[in-house]
């Protein structure tokens, strides 16, 4: 079966002589020898090297196109203008524009090649294509989703819903259409920090495992210092764990927060979800000093707690 799922997104475009060099002093990866037709992924932080977003970055050229969290774009552009003085750059909110389709499952590659005729098997992690019809944007998913992205212009969308979801295409390979909470529970499964829940103000891209997003060899940007520190001195004061909660029923967690250890407290709950292969799960964060994967844990939720165990992630048997 192929799954699929409209990944809500905001999108940006960069213009101007300086637009890789600036993003490249902002963030964490390097992006300022970026190629056309290659993309990478960095993360704006702030002084204190805390999540402003995710961003992945698409060379075409003389201009960038950027994907950032759902409605957060004004967040983005708010602090891209607070560095940007004399840059020769220009920044535009395209949200609303664009839509993201991930394709993941056996099949993905298969069926792209089907509906467009481009050679998945051709495209690198760090590389996408532009379909020649109607600009649509391919590029291999590089979390733990796997998978195909499609990005197109939502002024094109009857064009690709009519290719993309034609009966013959569900009937040869079993199209099947996530809901939000069905991706939700497979990306808390997964362990995919989420913008919001996992990314936020409170957290940095080390302490959610995104070192891979991280240069430590490129230089200076906002929240280096601190980011480099960390690394340094092996001073992560937490990470994100899964919670496995120890209960035969369904659990709600909507109210759930604070995790605590021999009665202290250690953590704190970010999602949660209910799923069908390992129970009632959340992610959160434990204080490095009280990591111990075999101990129990108690969720506090409600007036009450949850007993749980954590484990790394991703979720396993």
């Amino acid at each position: 079966m192929l799954n699929f799922y409209r990944l809500p997104q905001d999108f940006l475009k960069f213009s101007g002589s300086e637009r890789l060099d600036l993003i490249n002093r902002l963030s964490t990866n390097g992006v300022n020898t970026l190629e056309k037709f290659h993309s990478v992924k960095t993360v704006l932080t702030s002084d204190k090297g805390r999540f402003i977003d995710l961003l992945q970055l698409y060379s075409l050229g003389e201009t960038v196109f950027c994907t950032c969290s759902f409605q957060n774009s004004a967040n983005v552009l708010s602090h891209l203008e607070k560095y940007t003085i004399m840059d020769d750059f220009t920044a535009e909110d395209l949200s609303g524009t664009h839509e993201t389709i991930l394709f993941f499952g056996d099949d993905a590659s298969a069926f792209i090649n089907k509906i467009t005729g481009v050679d998945i098997a051709a495209l690198t992690e760090n590389s996408f294509t532009v379909t020649s019809d109607h600009d649509a944007i391919i590029q291999l998913n590089d979390d733990a989703f796997g998978g195909v992205k499609f990005i197109f212009a939502v002024s094109d969308k009857e064009y690709w819903s009519e290719k993309l979801f034609a009966d013959e295409n569900s009937s040869e390979f079993g199209l099947k259409e996530l809901s939000a909470s069905e991706f939700e529970t497979k990306r808390i499964e997964l362990g995919i920090p989420k913008f919001g829940a996992e990314m936020s103000e409170l957290t940095n891209p080390l302490e959610c495992g995104m070192n891979k997003y991280v240069s430590f060899t490129k230089g200076c940007y906002i929240g280096q210092e601190v980011i480099a520190r960390l690394d340094a001195y092996d001073k992560i004061s937490k990470h994100l764990v899964g919670l496995k909660i120890k209960s035969p029923n369904k659990i709600d967690l909507s109210s759930a927060g604070k995790i605590t250890v021999d009665s202290k407290e250690c953590g704190f709950v970010t999602s949660a979800a209910y799923s069908d292969a390992f129970g009632s799960i959340a992610l959160g964060f434990v204080k490095t000093i009280f990591l111990d994967y075999d101990k129990n844990y108690i969720i506090k939720n409600n007036e009450s707690g949850l007993e749980c165990t954590i484990t790394r992630l991703p979720f396993t048997q």
